[in-house]
């Protein structure tokens, strides 16, 4: 998958490390039937995530018909994130695979840092509430720099809190924008299948997809082996 040896990985947070969907749907819900739309099934919403809250819930509204102005979108940001804040940890929770991944990773004492569209507040209330944080070293939400992915910069922050640079970092995502970012930043990426996403996941342009994250340490490690030179 990869020739060289990561000295530290940026994960994406939703669709990557957690589905957070129903929470997110629920809050965004909440906010159409405040304003008299019908609500929107988990299935919908999904295609809707990854490009930070004010775009959800934009896309959420047009969906409905509504092309909110720039202040009154900024008012149904604002509700939503009370609601979101209320239930983010209800129904959200780790893809399967993940929480073993992290340890056996963090057990190789390879630092790792979380860089997401989704508000830093709002993540570290996610990690904390499902017993992640203790993984990361580094959170970059999008609010956390003045650009949010496919920009480079979130990317890059989240690696200058790692202490490590680009060549020698491993990106794992689900959508075209993680890809889009880590190229950018010059960072080596990996897809996951499952996450939100509309075109197939081989159509991303990442440098491979991981279908288990159970295997991503064992990647890790032979590629370790394979970079020692051979004792004559």
């Amino acid at each position: 998958m990869f020739d060289f040896q990561p000295k530290a990985i940026v994960w994406d947070l939703d669709g990557t490390l957690v589905d957070s969907a129903p929470d997110l749907a629920s809050a965004l819900n909440t906010v159409l039937d405040m304003r008299g739309f019908f609500t929107l099934p988990v299935s919908e919403v999904r295609k809707m995530i990854g490009n930070g809250v004010p775009k959800l819930v934009e896309r959420g509204f047009n969906a409905v018909g509504v092309r909110p102005d720039t202040a009154q979108l900024a008012d149904l940001v604002e509700i939503f994130a009370r609601e979101y804040k209320a239930c983010a940890t209800d129904n959200t929770r780790p893809y399967p695979g993940v929480v073993e991944a992290l340890q056996e990773l963090n057990s190789m004492n390879i630092p790792m840092g979380v860089c997401t569209n989704k508000p830093e507040a709002f993540t570290r209330q996610i990690l904390k509430g499902l017993g992640l944080s203790g993984f990361f070293r580094s959170v970059v939400g999008g609010d956390s720099t003045s650009e949010r992915k496919p920009d480079p910069e979130p990317v890059l922050a989240c690696l200058r809190g790692l202490f490590t640079e680009p060549a020698a970092s491993l990106m794992i995502g689900d959508s075209v924008h993680d890809v889009h970012a880590a190229h950018a930043a010059g960072v080596y990426i990996g897809v996951v299948p499952w996450g939100y996403r509309s075109a197939p996941v081989e159509e991303l342009g990442a440098d491979f997809v991981i279908h288990e994250l159970a295997g991503l340490a064992g990647m890790i490690r032979a590629a370790g082996q394979t970079l020692k030179p051979t004792a004559h």
